[in-house]
């Protein structure tokens, strides 16, 4: 693996731990009852994860294969309230297997990045330009993200 391939994949080791350990030993009933944000409680914060981090594959896959990103019309807030609705019926234990099986899928689909593709550009659902090699930074700094909030919700409570 080369180096910018090893550092992203740390990234992504990195900021699932910084995930779990902020989870680590909370039973799947709190997960569940927990308000974060919105009105989306910790589950809900895994599954918005899972579906993302699925969602920036989509992106990474047509950077890749030159493929125009902008989808005009796109709200990005319904987009993630729906995503989270699909999935509240879901156990935890669902949740988790998805957001692990996401994140096997990032792994593999960074595994197939060329050396020429990582500056390969196009627009991001979130609103801004990026590149390959951002679209594999934005999922690792969206987990933090989401880690750090779930975090002060858990302390504030």
């Amino acid at each position: 693996m080369d180096e910018r391939k090893a550092k992203l994949a740390e990234r992504l080791v990195q900021s699932r731990q910084d995930l779990m350990t902020t989870l680590g030993g909370m039973p799947s009933s709190e997960l569940a009852q927990r308000a974060v944000n919105d009105g989306w409680a910790v589950q809900d914060v895994v599954a918005h994860l899972a579906s993302a981090e699925r969602g920036h594959q989509d992106v990474i896959t047509a950077l890749l294969a030159g493929e125009d990103t902008h989808q005009p019309g796109f709200d990005l807030d319904v987009f993630n309230e729906r995503e989270v609705g699909a999935r509240r019926a879901m156990t935890m234990e669902e949740v988790f297997a998805e957001l692990e099986s996401s994140r096997a899928a990032t792994l593999a689909l960074l595994n197939e990045v060329g050396d020429d593709d990582w500056d390969r550009s196009g627009y991001h659902p979130g609103g801004f330009e990026t590149t390959v090699e951002g679209s594999f930074r934005v999922i690792a700094i969206h987990e933090k993200r989401h880690a750090r909030e779930i975090r002060g919700a858990l302390n504030s409570q």
